[in-house]
């Protein structure tokens, strides 16, 4: 993948989604404030979810394709996002937390996980169309 702004890494701590946003606000500084908004929002959430239920450092990738830009979010846990639900098979729009995955369904037109090039666990990427 041609990673446009390289491959930010980041502490797995509370600090991480802030440091990931302002990269991605670095990089979109010249796009439609509607698309850099849900790219702020994809990262933000994608970081938080590693930082929380991941392992080790977290890396972030931002590529800028001709139609979209695809965000990759990489931590030391091999295991895959799990959607959370309030115990009937029904997602709870009050509960805390666990809302994350219906945002990036939201927010991206595709997502998914795969293994992490850089070493054990695995790689969230997320793709946003560029055209908002």
């Amino acid at each position: 993948m041609d990673r446009s702004a390289g491959v930010l890494v980041l502490p797995p701590t509370q600090r991480a989604p802030a440091l990931a946003r302002e990269h991605a606000r670095r990089i979109g500084s010249a796009w439609p404030p509607e698309l850099l908004d849900a790219v702020l929002l994809v990262v933000s959430e994608a970081v938080t979810n590693a930082v929380r239920y991941g392992r080790g450092d977290v890396e972030l990738a931002v590529d800028l394709r001709q139609d979209r830009i695809r965000i990759e979010v990489s931590d030391g846990n091999p295991s895959p996002p799990v959607r959370r639900d309030s115990g009937d098979g029904l997602s709870d729009g009050l509960a805390d937390g666990g809302r994350g995955l219906y945002l990036l369904d939201a927010l991206t037109v595709a997502w998914g996980v795969e293994g992490r090039s850089t070493g054990p666990g695995k790689t969230v990427w997320l793709e946003v169309i560029r055209d908002r």
